[in-house]
């Protein structure tokens, strides 16, 4: 892993910038970005489905107005989770899709919505039951041959999934709710399971947020 491309702290959530939260126009976005690089935070968390699929275009319309940071960003989003929304009505029910053709679609939507022709760092979402190793790790380095996404992690994965998955492809990140109402991850093995694998965590709402 190139050490300039780590995904390091402090980041910034994006989940509530949006439609789910605040509801900031370009300018607002553009400003919080500017004051974020100010005080040294230059890792961005997405998600696909944030803002009912909204919020990542919302951010890539303010990077548009200031190309020139994008070298400065590290942006991170995640995948798997299929919302039902107006604006994926051909989504029946809420569900978990890890194919490798949602995930290399999902990719694309994304590098589209920040206009940009890669993802730091990608992530699953949440633990599909039906996943299928073998083709999800397929569609990763697919993506990761192509450039696309740079690195890969999980998010909420207990430790026996992270140990299933290490078979198949390289897993450098799992993003984990912690917080001091959420202590679950110092008691069930997942921070011992990455120090084990060298995977580095990410602590999810650390403010309970």
């Amino acid at each position: 892993m190139n050490s300039s491309s780590v995904i390091k702290a402090p980041i910034a959530g994006c989940m509530r910038w949006g439609k789910w939260g605040a509801g900031f126009s370009t300018k607002e976005y553009r400003q919080l970005i500017d004051a974020c690089l100010e005080n040294g935070i230059r890792s961005f968390d997405h998600a696909d489905i944030y803002g009912d699929y909204t919020t990542e275009a919302e951010f890539g319309e303010a990077l548009k107005e200031m190309p020139s940071l994008r070298s400065e960003l590290r942006i991170i989003t995640k995948t798997g989770i299929q919302m039902v929304t107006p604006n994926r009505s051909y989504h029946e029910i809420k569900s978990y899709n890890t194919s490798a053709a949602h995930i290399i679609q999902s990719v694309e939507q994304s590098l589209k919505n920040f206009g940009t022709d890669h993802l730091d760092l990608l992530l699953i979402h949440r633990p599909d039951p039906l996943l299928n190793p073998t083709e999800l790790a397929g569609a990763i380095d697919h993506l990761k041959q192509q450039g696309k996404i740079l690195q890969f992690g999980v998010s909420n994965f207990l430790p026996q999934q992270v140990d299933m998955l290490m078979n198949y492809t390289s897993v450098e990140y799992n993003q984990i709710e912690v917080s001091i109402l959420q202590l679950t991850a110092f008691l069930n093995g997942t921070l011992e399971n990455c120090i084990k694998h060298k995977i580095i965590p990410i602590a999810c709402a650390p403010l309970v947020g």
